[in-house]
């Protein structure tokens, strides 16, 4: 019979500091436990937890030989918390705990330097460095630090500085941790183990270190067998410990290969943590991503078949991965270990750099566009289209942008757009468009729009439209000014459409996409880049055009001066100097703000550059009226001209 006993699996071990780092060998940090997270909030916790039980008890003696004895007889030893590790012929692997122990060191490393300054002063005054210096690191034959003593390759180079008192190259989140601890660690010890005139009080530093060394305890839990290793991390990690739900999938997916399989699926992990994590997003509400939005998007895309199992993935995710069989079966289990390892290495490679390309570069302009407007469920839908390796990679990103972009404008021109129940749409348009051909998907986006439009009661029950086909100016001409940033956004892609149409003519708007991203002041908030511009200000000769024996009709007012057709964009601070002139006044602003619908309207367009344009968007300038307003019966005019550049730009798909 096997033995199942808690013995069998993992055997407690009760050390002091001294006892942990005074190891013949390294700690090797294991798959798990590739990053050092830790940051100066934690540093601050554990060095106080210490200092509250150092400080409690009082220093009688003087003479570093009798302090040692003192603290040993006196001072209550405290009790830091546990580590994980497991042994094998070749290492020691620290599974868990790996975040105390390397600022331990980091505290060591410090308090090394310190004890060798006071050596070169007064010899004999405190601890032997060559004392700390055991613990940090290992020699080599010229008595050179070869190897630390929480040892990851990663970081030696880290740690080699550090002794070496250089400067940290802080290329990732783990170095970049090590430096800025590091240099916290050195001020905290400056404050507390100098006296009043910025010396080192060699008496407390004695003490200290007696106390650090000698009577703080830390349990080693050793895991006994290797295929109980996956399952003791996740519990452990899984109880309050604070990681996140990529760390435990990663300890997951990993922990049970073997050999080259789990180097090389740690490496590609890494690599995709650290591309993450160096990740900028730009005018996004997001400030940043990380494993986790990649995960949550994938797992969504591929495997959620509907509103509940979509909100399964929000938060804790990593339970969903045991209970939903798709998932399951996509990892073999994970008891497959080829399985685990291909899905890792080719799968998840491929999809999680491809969703970090679509967040932050600027290689499809159609995802740009959506990213303007805070559209990320198209990232969902784009992941859910698209295959492994697809060959036609670049045609469904494209594809599935562009389509999503046109239902998502139709939907707020005919008003019939909602964040709420636009979002209950997805749902099952993620199913409908999982790893289909363009072809087969395109469709699926005018069933949902139809579905959109049915139950806003702007087609009949159960009608199916292609988007094409609902271009109508009857079921257009009320388009208004209801959303500003999306108002901003139509007369962008207008004027982008129009310079492309106009052999490239100069425009504030046909700036390559990342320009364009920071121009388009997605929250309003720059004087430098586009505002929304209306045509009848609060001007009374403008409010004179909607009043009938002194009364004004305000409604008809506001209406009117937010149609679509009556508003602009105007570029950096030329809204506000033009902000209550009236139509013959602004022209001259129109005529010169480097856009090409203003100038159209000004009709301060070249000729040569007017034979590019289609018979309906060939405008002429309008005239003001003898009292300098925009002549209220040429209004109908420029919402007619707006719907005709917003057919020609999203009715063609």
């Amino acid at each position: 019979m096997p033995d199942t006993t808690i013995k069998s699996l993992i055997t407690p071990h009760d050390q002091t500091l001294r006892t942990v780092f005074n190891t013949q060998r390294s700690y090797f940090i294991d798959i798990y436990q590739r990053e050092y997270k830790w940051d100066s909030t934690q540093v601050r916790t554990l060095l106080d937890d210490i200092d509250v039980q150092f400080s409690q008890h009082d220093r009688r003696k003087t003479q570093p030989r009798e302090i040692q004895e003192d603290v040993l007889d006196r001072f209550q030893p405290y009790f830091l918390n546990t580590y994980l590790t497991h042994t094998t012929a070749a290492n020691t692997s620290i599974v868990d705990g790996q975040q105390r122990l390397t600022t331990l060191l980091l505290i060591l490393i410090r308090l090394y330097h310190m004890v060798k300054a006071v050596e070169q002063e007064a010899p004999g005054k405190t601890f032997s460095s060559r004392t700390i210096q055991q613990l940090i690191f290992e020699t080599n034959d010229f008595g050179e630090a070869e190897r630390f003593k929480i040892y990851n390759e990663n970081r030696e180079e880290a740690f080699q500085s550090l002794i070496e008192g250089r400067e940290v190259d802080a290329r990732d989140e783990t170095r970049r941790r090590i430096k800025e601890n590091s240099k916290w660690i050195s001020d905290y010890f400056n404050s507390f183990l100098r006296d009043g005139n910025g010396n080192v009080d060699t008496v407390k530093m004695t003490y200290y270190l007696s106390y650090l060394l000698d009577r703080i305890s830390i349990v080693e839990i050793r895991i006994e067998r290797q295929e109980n290793v996956a399952m003791i991390f996740e519990v452990v990690n899984d109880r309050g410990l604070g990681l996140k739900p990529y760390e435990i999938l990663k300890g997951k997916l990993i922990g049970n290969l073997t050999g080259q399989q789990k180097e090389r699926a740690n490496d590609v992990w890494s690599e995709l943590q650290e591309k993450y994590f160096a990740a900028v997003l730009k005018n996004t509400t997001e400030k940043s991503i990380d494993l986790d939005t990649f995960f949550r998007t994938f797992f969504r895309a591929k495997f959620a078949d509907s509103e509940n199992d979509y909100e399964k993935f929000e938060g804790d995710y990593k339970y969903e991965m045991y209970r939903n069989a798709k998932i399951r079966q996509f990892f073999g289990d994970f008891n497959d270990r080829d399985s685990v390892y291909r899905r890792l290495t080719e799968d998840i490679r491929y999809f999680a750099e491809l969703y970090l390309r679509m967040r932050t570069s600027y290689e499809w302009d159609d995802v740009i566009f959506n990213k303007l407007l805070d559209q990320n469920q198209q990232y969902l839908l784009i992941l859910s289209n698209i295959m492994q390796k697809d060959p036609n990679e670049t045609d469904k990103i494209r594809g599935i942008a562009k389509k999503f972009d046109q239902i998502h404008v139709i939907l707020r021109l005919l008003g019939a757009y909602d964040s709420n129940d636009f979002q209950r749409l997805i749902y099952p348009l993620n199913v409908a468009v999982r790893n289909k051909s363009l072809d087969d998907a395109v469709p699926e986006f005018d069933k949902m729009l139809s579905t959109a439009l049915a139950d806003a009661g702007l087609i009949a029950a159960e009608s199916q439209y292609q988007a094409v086909d609902l271009f109508e100016y009857e079921r257009f001409k009320w388009t208004s000014n209801k959303w500003l940033n999306f108002s901003k956004y139509v007369l962008m892609r207008i004027d982008r459409y129009l310079s492309e149409l106009m052999d490239n003519k100069p425009s504030y708007a046909s700036a390559d996409l990342e320009t364009l991203e920071n121009r388009f002041n997605r929250n309003n908030l720059k004087q430098h880049g586009m505002h929304l511009e209306h045509m009848y200000t609060q001007h009374p000769k403008n409010k004179a055009l909607f009043t009938t024996n002194g009364i004004l009709d305000e409604t008809s007012f506001q209406q009117t001066r937010n149609r679509l057709g009556m508003v602009l964009l105007l570029k950096d601070k030329l809204n506000l100097s033009s902000n209550d002139e009236i139509y013959v006044d602004k022209l001259t602003t129109y005529s010169g703000s480097n856009l090409i619908w203003n100038e159209l309207l000004s009709g301060s367009v070249p000729e040569v550059y007017m034979r590019g344009l289609p018979a309906d968007l060939v405008l002429k300038r309008i005239e003001p009226t003898p009292d300098g307003v925009f002549p209220i019966d040429k209004v109908e005019e420029r919402q007619k001209a707006v719907f005709a550049a917003i057919k020609a730009i999203w009715g063609s798909f």
